[in-house]
């Protein structure tokens, strides 16, 4: 019974020898995680004066002495789980205020905006340019759409408030939303208007050209704007010169300017007919209805070829949704994998 006694007491007083350091070392002012990052400390460096005191005070324990080492033992133990779990309150706690700081902070808008890759986006309120916005946030970016009226008053949803609007018009002389640039990873214009010759191509050309000086001039790295479909009619027969002239006059002017001047980061989306819900006023024009159906049944042509058949192969020309050219813009605008120039309807069409 006493060689029994004895085992047991030297196998406490064992226990006692890995128990006591950390009860030192909990009872220190410095908290334990302040130590886990020191540079003075490696894992394999020598025991601790205390935890070497403590080994020896137990491993000196006669055998007659056992149950007081055992007390001892069972003391240190509960006070190192003690310790160990007020550090851990401590440490939550700590996480806790910060992600209390971090929430409050990202309550203001502009302060949640520089926690993401900011994407500026031109006509924003429009048909193509709200999917833009929506297709931003849904990448994690933090949208600023810049337009003549500012937030639309025709839409609905809750992504409009995770916008940040701002009113604007790309042809000011003064360029007043020049500002909203700055620290922008992307830009994405969907600017475009039908109506006199002069109006078009003042929106689709010159507007998208001072676009891009500003984009040019902020450092913005990437810019990409919605252009049109080329559709390649024979020479002496152009479309522009008797069909909206100033719209396709002022999209192929645009791109020549943006490749001169951001050759490395400017890209040309050329879409046909984007199909999709349109807010027209109070009401919704559901061009779905003819785009889907078309898109299907020309899936099954070599619509590529056939595009390229003087005059008639503009109807070969697939349709592409709305959604699938606001993806295809996002992407233009932040991914540098996606190659600078120009992005055409069947390269749209993958983003489907």
């Amino acid at each position: 019974m006493l060689a029994l006694r004895a085992a047991l007491g030297r196998a406490i007083a064992v226990e006692a020898a890995g128990a006591l350091p950390a009860v030192s070392a909990a009872l220190r002012s410095d908290p334990p995680w302040s130590r886990a990052f020191s540079t003075d400390s490696t894992p394999g460096d020598k025991q601790s004066p205390d935890a070497a005191e403590g080994a020896g005070a137990a491993a000196g324990a006669a055998p007659a002495d056992a149950p007081e080492a055992a007390g001892v033992a069972a003391a240190g133990a509960a006070m190192a789980g003690a310790a160990a779990e007020a550090a851990g309150r401590a440490a939550m706690a700590g996480a806790a205020a910060e992600a209390a700081g971090s929430a409050t902070s990202a309550e203001d808008l502009s302060d949640y905006h520089t926690l993401l890759p900011k994407l500026v986006v031109f006509g924003g309120n429009g048909f193509v340019g709200s999917r833009v916005c929506q297709q931003g946030l849904a990448m994690g970016c933090g949208v600023v759409s810049v337009n003549r009226s500012g937030r639309p008053r025709n839409l609905r949803g809750d992504w409009l408030d995770q916008v940040e609007w701002v009113q604007g018009d790309a042809l000011d002389p003064q360029v007043a939303w020049r500002d909203v640039l700055k620290g922008a990873a992307g830009v994405v214009s969907t600017l475009g208007a039908f109506g006199s010759n002069e109006h078009m191509y003042k929106v689709c050309g010159t507007a998208n050209m001072r676009l891009v000086d500003a984009v040019v001039e902020a450092g913005v790295p990437r810019f990409a704007f919605i252009s049109v479909h080329d559709y390649k009619f024979p020479g002496g027969w152009h479309a522009q010169d008797f069909l909206l002239r100033g719209y396709f006059q002022g999209k192929r002017d645009a791109e020549r300017y943006m490749e001169d001047r951001l050759p490395s980061g400017g890209v040309a989306l050329r879409p046909g007919f984007i199909y999709g819900t349109r807010a027209v006023g109070s009401a919704n024009l559901h061009l779905g209805w003819v785009g889907a159906p078309l898109k299907v049944a020309l899936s099954l042509l070599p619509t590529r070829s056939l595009a390229n058949i003087p005059i008639i192969g503009a109807g070969f020309v697939p349709p592409v949704s709305v959604d699938a050219v606001a993806r295809a813009a996002v992407s233009a605008a932040l991914d540098p994998s996606v190659p600078p120039g120009v992005m055409d309807v069947w390269q749209i069409g993958r983003y489907e």
